[in-house]
Order: C-alpha cells, then structure tokens, then sequence
C-alpha cells in the first residue's frame, strides 16, 4: 500500500514536470506513455511477494524518469 501511494507520488511528480515541457517534445510523450504504462501497473492489486517487488522496481523505475526529466530541464538564463 504505501508503494503505491510512494508510487503515485513520484508520478504526480513526473507528470507537473512534463507538463512544462511543450507538447510536441519527445520526452514529454515518452513521460505520458510512461506514467499510461506505471498507473496500469499501479491499478492490479498486490496478490504475491512477486508484485511487491514489481512495485518496488516500479518506484525505482519513476524515480530515474524523474531524474531524466529534472537533468534534461533547460535551466533560466538571468540576463546579464
């Protein structure tokens, strides 16, 4: 249970961050098919210790598209 809501969390995460970039930006349709693909694996109900671990290799796996997406931002250039 608190996988999945860890899980959710760095989702929402993933998914403001790609909201920033524009729509026809490739990382931002890879991030959108990811978090399609992490919130169909988020939604079948843990029945084994298997499914913890794939929940935990899931977590992970958000956590490293985050990362992606926070590298690859463009940072604010101040005006000198």
């Amino acid at each position: 249970m608190k996988l999945a809501g860890h899980a959710r969390a760095v989702a929402a995460d993933i998914r403001r961050r790609a909201a920033h970039l524009v729509k026809d930006n490739g990382r931002r349709a890879l991030a959108e098919d990811f978090l399609d693909q992490a919130e169909q694996r988020l939604s079948v109900p843990l029945e084994a210790t298997s499914a913890l671990k794939d929940r935990a290799q899931l977590v992970r796996v958000l956590y490293g598209r985050l990362d992606r997406l926070t590298q690859a931002a463009p940072t604010a250039v101040s005006p000198s």
